[in-house]
């Protein structure tokens, strides 16, 4: 399929994008190329579109069940109990549901951590997205959830392929070093290491998990996770709020990758991210929501704002965070740790973008319309989005989102 976008707005200049084979093939002005699909790009502005990079998206089911409590509390007495009622067809539905949501606000990728694995991969194979979809470890330490998880990720790489390789691809989850034993954990880094696949963890997202760390394995959850040797190019460490200036050399040195989830960390009072100064010393940072039953919303435009303006007020400096930076963690660094060669509007790249529509309220005056995108808009400013060359949503519609929410709907009804 080919789409040729007609006079857009494209790095402060008006020109045509030319998409054919799933990249943009040619970024001029008048190009006369004929297309499968054409767009009238007229008070529009091209952008790159977001890469959601720590997620739970099936928990868009619980969005709003469980709300002002404490992170452990939170999870033990109303997610976890809640989430042992969820079959693969739920799983399906709420994963819909979440990339649903994503679209309609400009997200065509994302990292995620959840069970049911066949139903998210085909949830993201029919709506046209980008998922690294991952086998999850999580034993408890229970001798007989370890024997479980490690059959279950063994049958996940070996025997389930995905249908649409270019856009999906299996990767390997391990909860936390509170949650994982350490035989699954040498399992874990044996299977990364075997098939050379992503990590996706949460590590030091609390004050209490680094403390029970140390007070049981006498270091930190980084130096735990780099005695496991999963601390490497293909991990991404999940919130990783409380690192230690040694925790960020082992970082450094082993080149992985760090994501930040700023507004689940304030609705869970986990604590703020130091943003400027991981940046700061070199270690890449990448954006994620986390599930909607901490966050409520797995909307990448409303975590960008929260992300700049908490890096400012970690550092009492009003240019830290700033909105060119941000707006780099929820694009290019995204695609770029997934794997995609995509998340910047050029010849060549995979073509994935927003249009976004210059006469909304939020997007006027346009002096730096990424500094608008950050501190301004919302979900609402996303008119178009398109992902591996294919249009997802045009006019605020995206296919089907009817039956999707209809759906959602009768299945909350259970959870509650």
């Amino acid at each position: 399929m080919s789409i040729l976008i007609k006079d857009v707005l494209h790095n402060n200049h008006i020109t045509d994008v030319f998409i054919d084979s799933k990249k943009f093939s040619q970024i001029a002005p008048n190009i006369k190329a004929l297309a499968d699909i054409t767009i009238n790009g007229k008070n529009k502005a091209i952008l790159p579109a977001f890469y959601n990079m720590h997620t739970h998206a099936a928990m868009n089911l619980l969005k709003g069940v469980s709300d002002d409590k404490e992170l452990f509390d939170w999870l033990q007495k109303d997610i976890w109990p809640r989430e042992e009622k969820l079959d693969s067809e739920m799983v399906y539905h709420g994963t819909r549901l979440a990339i649903l949501e994503m679209i309609k606000s400009g997200t065509v990728g994302f990292f995620d951590m959840y069970g049911q694995q066949s139903a998210i991969i085909k949830a993201a194979d029919e709506m046209g997205v980008r998922a690294g979809v991952t086998a999850v470890a999580i034993d408890l330490f229970d001798p007989a959830e370890t024997k479980t998880h490690i059959e279950t990720i063994e049958n996940f790489f070996s025997d389930f392929t995905t249908p649409s390789p270019s856009r999906i691809f299996k990767a390997l989850s391990a909860h936390a070093v509170y949650t994982v034993s350490r035989t699954l954990f040498n399992f874990v880094t044996e299977t990364i290491e075997k098939y050379d696949t992503l990590l996706n963890i949460h590590a030091c997202e609390t004050q209490k998990e680094v403390d029970d760390c140390y007070k049981y394995k006498n270091c930190s959850p980084i130096e735990l996770l780099d005695k496991h040797r999963l601390i490497g190019p293909k991990t991404v460490l999940a919130h990783s709020i409380f690192l230690s200036d040694k925790d960020i050399d082992i970082i450094l040195r082993n080149g992985a990758t760090v994501c930040t989830n700023p507004a689940s960390n304030l609705k869970l009072a986990s604590g703020i991210f130091s943003l400027q100064k991981l940046l700061d010393k070199g270690v890449k940072v990448t954006l994620g929501t986390d599930g909607s039953a901490s966050n409520n919303s797995v909307n990448m435009i409303t975590e960008m704002k929260f992300c700049s303006l908490l890096a400012k007020i970690k550092t009492m400096d009003p240019k830290a965070g700033k909105a060119e930076d941000v707006f780099k963690l929820a694009t290019q660094n995204g695609a770029e740790t997934m794997g995609f060669d995509a998340g910047v509007i050029a010849e060549g790249k995979l073509a994935d973008c927003i249009l976004v529509d210059l006469n909304s309220p939020l997007m006027v005056p346009n002096y730096n319309i990424i500094s608008n995108m950050v501190y301004s808009a919302d979900s609402s400013v996303v008119d178009t989005v398109i992902c591996n060359g294919k249009v997802l949503m045009q006019n605020r519609h995206v296919e089907g989102e009817d039956e999707i929410i209809a759906t959602a709907k009768e299945i909350a009804k259970k959870l509650a």
